[in-house]
């Protein structure tokens, strides 16, 4: 499923948007250093981090979005980051583990 699509049946919030993608798989964690190290390429990155950190380390892991959980919004360095760089960052208001089964359900992953 592309990330349009899966922001629309989701029902997120769309902060900022990117090249269209899709999604084929997801990841959870807040340790930037495992998600360099562990996340695949094309994922759904679910996280609470808002910060300009989290816009580099998508760049570098080539997630397809960053879904923000908890009803988190990103703080203005990460969400100009994130427009400059074209990511989608996208918000969710439940906590990580629902919003993963979400990704699971929609994304067939």
């Amino acid at each position: 499923m592309n990330v349009s699509e899966f922001a629309n049946k989701a029902g997120y919030t769309v902060f900022s948007e990117g090249e269209e993608r899709a999604i084929e798989s997801g990841y959870c964690g807040d340790f930037l250093s495992n998600i360099i190290s562990r996340a695949p390429d094309r994922c759904a990155w679910l996280t609470v981090m808002n910060n300009v950190n989290v816009a580099a380390v998508a760049t570098l892991i080539d997630c397809a979005c960053i879904v923000l959980c908890e009803g988190v919004a990103p703080d203005d360095a990460f969400a100009a980051r994130a427009k400059q760089l074209g990511l989608w960052v996208l918000g969710a208001k439940e906590n990580v583990f629902e919003e993963a089964k979400t990704v699971a359900k929609l994304c067939n992953v």
